[in-house]
């Protein structure tokens, strides 16, 4: 059976000094279709060492940069749209994929034609051991497995139904946009994983998403600024994804295609 090629979509964002390391794990995979490195109007030398990745790599690099500074949600789903591949996939600029990660997830979507969504394994690097030591580590890691972006592979026609990770403000204040699309797709489909096997490399840093959300899960430290009721809107904000997919299921299952002709009668 034939595999299918994957794109990556790479938000680039301040990442000059990882961006590199982070190209190449992916130029190396087996698989790849196009990498897609979307710059966020970075006020580093990221957007200039990409042009000099694509002069070495031209047929396997592409290169789009933002008309203003969006955020990562909004700068990870215009790489979707750029994209023609059936699978894409998100890797970090400060992350790295295993060698052949990206072999085996087109191994499960050449082979499991029902998985809309693949999590790669996520394998952290220098994470402080007062969280690797804790009891309740593997628990706690699995859950960043199953909502972060960096490990994420998925048919695009399903990403694009779902309409790409959300861009609430809410998200740019807090982060977590890929959380509520994370938990969205565990509601609405069968997602497969590879925890046991080659992944991606997360290299973890003071301040990152990792350690706010090991905080509150391993400690019960919670970040101030996410109230109940920021949390309360996120909640809606992946109900409403929800929503929406349900409604193109019931139009996608009607039995009957074709063109039916409507009229409108008004009573006054």
């Amino acid at each position: 059976m034939k595999f299918p090629t994957i794109d990556v979509i790479m938000p680039c964002y301040n990442c000059s000094q990882t961006l590199a390391r982070a190209v190449y794990s992916v130029i190396e995979q087996p698989y790849l279709g196009k990498l897609w490195l979307i710059d966020d109007v970075s006020t580093d030398e990221s957007y200039e060492l990409a042009k000099r990745l694509y002069q070495k790599y031209p047929g396997k690099i592409c290169i789009e940069q933002m008309p203003k500074n969006s955020g990562v949600a909004k700068t990870r789903n215009w790489g979707a749209l750029q994209s023609n591949a059936d699978i894409i996939a998100f890797l970090d600029a400060d992350d790295a994929y295993e060698e052949r990660a990206l072999e085996n997830a087109a191994a499960v979507f050449a082979f499991k034609a029902e998985i809309n969504v693949l999590r790669l394994s996520l394998k952290p690097v220098n994470l402080p051991e007062r969280y690797t030591t804790h009891p309740a580590f593997g628990k706690a890691w699995q859950y960043m497995e199953m909502t972060g972006a960096g490990n994420l592979v998925i048919k695009r026609s399903f990403f694009l139904a779902c309409g790409g990770f959300p861009q609430d403000p809410l998200f740019r204040q807090l982060g977590g946009e890929d959380g509520a699309f994370g938990l969205a797709t565990t509601k609405l489909c069968l997602v497969g994983t590879l925890f046991n096997e080659a992944g991606v490399l997360h290299y973890c840093h003071d301040g990152m998403h990792a350690q706010r959300l090991l905080n509150a899960i391993l400690f019960n430290q919670h970040d101030e600024s996410v109230t109940e009721e920021k949390l309360n809107e996120a909640n809606q904000i992946t109900a409403s994804i929800c929503r929406r997919m349900m409604q193109l299921k019931d139009c996608l299952n009607y039995p009957e295609t074709g063109v039916l002709p409507l009229h409108i009668e008004r009573t006054e």
